[in-house]
């Protein structure tokens, strides 16, 4: 029993175990958003209780280079705008909540030159925030409709969003986030697939499962399926 702090170490220390445990977590982070995916309760005496009496769940685990992840890998300017948007904000505006603080960070936002290498196609772009993600929300955001996403399919959830270049272009950028337009090539690159190169010619700060995981100018990102059991009690 971990919780969800240590929780991407455990699984660096386990992915090189050639028989790997079963794990059980409980979720004393903030926002707990692979937590909700997994419908794991938040309840701590709930889940001391019963996690000896629960369903078995597999989970796909991504590759970053080296290294291992849980659910996501993410860079750029939107990252922060979930995770400082309040709670009380979310409640009294839902959506909108997000819409407020994002135009907040517009000065700060930042484009970064990368090149994609997916599903056999290759795009060269401006990009001011990426994420490969196995989580229904990062950030306490839903940045995907729940239906498409699989923790154990094989599969990851790509979305790379353009820098926009004018106030105009930001807002119509966080509307279509808001509502996931995202096959909307104008604004993003969106894939579902298992694999993806990402390089560019400066470092970028990448966020790894919540943590800082480094500046990278090459990131490759596999998908291993089924690679973890997770313990969900009853």
């Amino acid at each position: 029993m971990v919780e969800t702090g240590t929780l991407n170490e455990l699984i660096n220390g386990v992915m090189k175990l050639e028989k790997k445990p079963q794990i059980g977590f409980i979720p004393l982070g903030t926002m707990n958003d692979f937590a909700r995916t997994i419908r794991l309760s938040t309840k701590k005496t709930f889940l001391s209780k019963n996690i000896d009496e629960g369903n078995i769940i597999p989970s796909d685990i991504g590759t970053f280079n080296n290294s291992y992840f849980n659910y996501v890998a993410a860079f750029g300017a939107f990252t922060p705008v979930s995770y400082v948007t309040s709670h009380k904000l979310k409640r009294k505006f839902g959506k909108l909540a997000y819409f407020i603080v994002a135009m907040k960070y517009l000065n700060k936002i930042r484009g970064y030159k990368i090149t994609i290498e997916a599903e056999g196609q290759t795009v060269t772009d401006e990009f001011a925030f990426g994420s490969i993600s196995n989580s229904k929300s990062v950030g306490g955001f839903e940045w995907f409709k729940r239906s498409g996403v699989k923790i154990n399919d094989g599969e990851f959830e790509m979305l790379f969003i353009r820098k926009p270049h004018s106030i105009i272009g930001y807002i119509k950028t966080i509307f279509a986030i808001l509502f996931r337009k995202h096959n909307n090539k104008k604004y993003f690159e969106y894939y579902q697939t298992d694999k993806i190169k990402i390089t560019s010619e400066a470092g970028i700060p990448w966020t790894i499962d919540g943590e800082f995981g480094g500046r990278k100018k090459e990131v490759e990102i596999n998908n291993i399926n089924m690679a973890i059991e997770y313990i969900i009690p009853m």
